[in-house]
């Protein structure tokens, strides 16, 4: 829309010293002379710009020209500014960017020491995740429909043919969340196991969204849910809190006492194995059998040289 991208280049020269025409034409994917038309509107409106000629010129505004932030101060401004700029590398589409911008020319200067760092890029191949949610993106933002090729559980593949209506980031994990024609429900598709990702010319029409939606509640809200007593030694006293609510923690002089109440999955398991060896399984019995027999078999695996 027009009205986003005069207030996206009023931010960039708010936000920088001096920007060409092709510079704005290139950010905003638009013509020069579309850029040379909005400059025009701008000024007509009132905003105090003009243009140096030549090859070090460009448009700027008058220096004494500032946004008002009064309701917004700069600590608080600090902190939706880093969520934001951590969300633009995560998730670079124009929407995030061009919040970015009007909140940059809320807080001019930097403080020396950063209040406090976000990190929300996923801890996968990042070109592939970027051009997998460039896809996405559209197909939501176009109501257009995208091909997938995903790998389950076993790693096995299937195409599907999805609606995208959601991005969603649930603790560390990025998903997509829409409706999918084989299984004619809407699904939750973790973003790391899509393999492939193309954007289709074919439209779809929203359907009426089912309630609660996935992320109103635990994602695993519908799975079993299996207590797990354990006894842990005091070394890994350090480790658990990443874990284990301390308040579900019974300190004694050696060990520590927890009951942890998750979805017996393969997550669970990794938990247990990497407590090795200061973990023991007290409930229930069958998951103790089970661990040992996992045991076992690693050790087998690992015992062929000697």
């Amino acid at each position: 829309m027009k009205i986003d991208r005069l207030i996206g280049i009023l931010m960039i020269l708010i936000n920088k010293d001096k920007v060409t025409a092709r510079q704005l034409a290139d950010h905003f994917d638009v013509s020069i002379r579309t850029i040379q038309r909005d400059i025009d509107t701008l000024t007509l409106s009132g905003v105090p710009l003009y243009a140096e000629t030549g090859s070090r010129g460009g448009y700027k505004l008058m220096e004494d020209y500032k946004l008002k932030s009064s309701y917004l101060n700069k600590n608080e401004a600090d902190i939706l500014v880093t969520f934001l700029k951590s969300l633009e590398k995560a998730a670079p589409y124009s929407d995030v960017k061009s919040i970015v911008n009007k909140f940059d020319a809320l807080t001019p200067g930097k403080d020396t020491l950063d209040k406090m760092v976000i990190h929300l890029t996923p801890g996968l191949d990042n070109i592939l995740f970027k051009n997998h949610l460039k896809c996405l993106s559209k197909g939501r933002d176009e109501f257009k429909k995208v091909k997938i090729t995903y790998l389950n559980i076993d790693y096995q593949e299937t195409t599907r043919i999805i609606c995208p209506y959601t991005l969603v980031m649930y603790g560390s994990v990025w998903y997509v969340y829409g409706y999918c024609e084989l299984r004619h429900d809407f699904r939750m598709f973790k973003l790391f196991r899509i393999k492939s990702c193309e954007t289709l010319n074919e439209t779809f029409v929203l359907k009426q969204l089912p309630s609660p939606l996935p992320w109103e509640i635990h994602l695993d809200g519908r799975r079993e849910i299996t207590e797990i007593k354990l006894e842990i030694d005091k070394k890994l006293q350090g480790k658990l809190p990443e874990y284990i609510d301390p308040s579900n923690m019974t300190i004694l002089e050696d060990k520590i006492l927890t009951t942890l109440r998750f979805p017996l999955d393969e997550w669970v398991y990794t938990l247990l194995m990497s407590m090795i060896p200061y973990v023991k399984i007290l409930e229930p019995d069958w998951l103790r059998v089970e661990f040992i027999s996992r045991l076992k078999k690693s050790i087998d695996l690992n015992n062929y040289d000697i």
